[in-house]
Parts: structure tokens; sequence; C-alpha cells
């Protein structure tokens, strides 16, 4: 049995990801989640799910019937690691994103102990390499979300019918995400309407400074309804593993404006998305964008067609095979 673990508080990108994957595979997995993480909601399959509390560690007896311990992100690792230590059981690390791997023993220990490293870009294995010396890891990228619109969309498009919309999916997090740089645009651009989907840490202060025409939606399941709606798909964030959001954006042929920083030029090129550094490029871009609508069809197509070799059925088989490797 492939034990899955993913510790998350929140459902961000990286949950998104561990949910695609559990529901693609047509094999005998668990789930172990943080006690009332809403991952949980996101599992279809006939998975058996366990929530856990801290500290993690008091629980490791629930894994000794895993074959194999897949961790998701950084406290699934840690746990895994201590499996691998008592239970003497494989495990395999997927990496998501481009921050520096701690210099200390047991972090290093993490991630050398691991039977296999997934990187979701070529930019996340160059880190690891760079920060633990193992050149080995796997390039599986991230997924594309199932396009699917809900009861909401109408009462979306009634509600924005006559607004043209610039959209960002991210968490509220400018450090990562880079939402200041979208309100110092909107500043300059108050006949456009901003709409930011998501919750994260900076919501407050976002939402103090912000003009009227940017406005904060929270957090959203239905994400293809917003990208249904928007004109242009806004991304300035300022570190990225891959950014997976973008390759919903891609499917739903949005026009893309977002940095190349970490994986995201492996997803998009000059032709298909228009790269920005700074809230005056940001504006530049956007008003470029609304007024030639050929440009903004022809980067879209093009964006399109890159994101087809990003569906789950032709990755997950990919990962399966890890399994399989390792378990030989």
């Amino acid at each position: 049995m492939i034990c899955h673990i993913n510790l998350a508080k929140s459902f961000r990108g990286g949950e998104r990801q561990t949910s695609l994957l559990i529901n693609e595979l047509d094999i005998e997995q668990c789930l172990i989640i943080r006690k009332g993480s809403p991952l949980k909601n996101y599992i279809k399959n006939n998975v058996k799910i366990i929530e856990i509390t801290k500290p993690f560690i008091f629980h490791i007896f629930k894994l000794k019937h895993c074959s194999l311990i897949h961790a998701h992100e950084a406290k699934a690792a840690q746990l895994s690691f201590f499996a691998h230590i008592i239970l003497k059981k494989p495990y395999i690390i997927t990496r998501r994103v481009c921050f520096p791997i701690k210099q200390n023993f047991f972090t290093q220990a993490i991630y050398k102990k691991a039977s296999a490293i997934i990187a979701i870009s070529q930019a996340v294995k160059q880190k690891i390499a760079q920060d633990t010396g193992i050149n080995s890891s796997y390039v599986i990228p991230s997924a594309i979300t199932p396009d699917t619109t809900t009861n909401n969309l109408t009462a979306l498009k009634n509600r924005f019918k006559d607004n043209f919309i610039v959209l960002n999916i991210a968490a509220l997090n400018d450090k990562d995400k880079g939402q200041l740089d979208i309100i110092e645009a909107a500043k300059e651009l108050s006949d456009i309407t901003f709409l930011l989907v998501g919750k994260g840490k900076d919501e407050k202060i976002l939402k103090k400074i912000a003009p009227s025409n940017v406005i904060f939606e929270g957090f959203k399941k239905n994400i293809y309804d917003y990208l249904e709606i928007a004109d242009i798909f806004l991304f300035p964030s300022r570190r990225e593993g891959l950014g997976s959001i973008l390759l919903d954006a891609m499917k739903a042929k949005k026009p893309i404006i977002t940095r190349a920083v970490g994986g995201i030029p492996e997803l998009l090129d000059e032709n298909s998305a228009i790269f920005i550094n700074s809230p005056n490029d940001i504006k530049k871009a956007i008003l470029t964008l609304k007024n030639n609508k050929k440009l903004r069809d022809t980067l879209a197509l093009n964006a399109f067609e890159k994101s087809k070799k990003f569906d789950i059925k032709h990755l997950a088989p990919k990962i399966l095979n890890i399994y399989e490797n390792v378990l030989k």
C-alpha cells in the first residue's frame, strides 16, 4: 500500500496536486493529513484517510502497514524520515518549491535517506542539487486541475458583466506571490477591475492599501468560474517552483502576465505570455493586452497548446513507475 502524507494546514497548490494524483491512481492507497485539513474534501477515490494531531511522530505506527510512503511537503518528509528509521519504510519526497534547503544535519539526512526525490521543475531540481548534492531527482511537473465550472458562473458573469477583469489566484503572501505590485499597478488603472482570489497572512495589509478597483474574493474552490470571466490572468510571483495555477490559466485560454522566475519559464515563453519585473511593467502589459484583442487571443492559444502535456493522465504513470522501481 502506498501511503501519502500531506500535513499542510490549508489547501493550496501542493494539496491540489496531492489530491489529483491520489484520485488518478488505481492502486491501494491511504492518506495521512493534519486533523481538520480541507484536503480530505477533495479525495474522490475509496482511499482511507487518517487524521493526526501534533506531535505527529506519536502517530508513526499508523504507517506500519505501508509498503512505501510519499511525502508531499516538508513536515510530511520529516515524519517519513522517522518512519524509515524506526519502521524501515522506504519513502519518496515531492519537492515543489525553490526555497533554500536547510544545511543542518537533520534536514540533509531527510533528503539523502529518501529512496527518490521528485522535483516539479528543472529549477527545483537544480536547487535540490545545489543545497544537498543530490543530482538524481526526477522531474515531473504539476498537473492541470480538471476544467469544470459551477452553477455560480452565471452569477459571477452578471456581477462583473461590464468590467474588464484582471485575475490573480494565489495565497495572499506578497513575499512569494507579489500582490503589492498588483496593487501599485491597480492604482493607476482605475477603469480596470482586479480580482484577487485567495487568502493569506498579508490579507489585512493588502486590503488596507488597495484602491477600490481591487476586489478580494477570499479562498474559492470554483477557480474555473473565475478564469472563465477573466480577461487577463496576472501572476507576478517573486519566486515559484513551477506555478501550477498557471497551468489552469493556460488550459482556460487566458492571456498571461507573469514573472520569469523559478520554473515558470519551463511552462511559458515570450510567445505565450508577457513577462514583467515591476508594477510599471504590469501596467504597460495590461494596457497593451486590453487594447489588442488579437495579441490576447494569440498568447492564450499558444499557452493552451503548451498546456496539453500537463494532464494528470500523462503524469501519474510516471510517478507510479517510480513507486514500482523503489519497491523492486
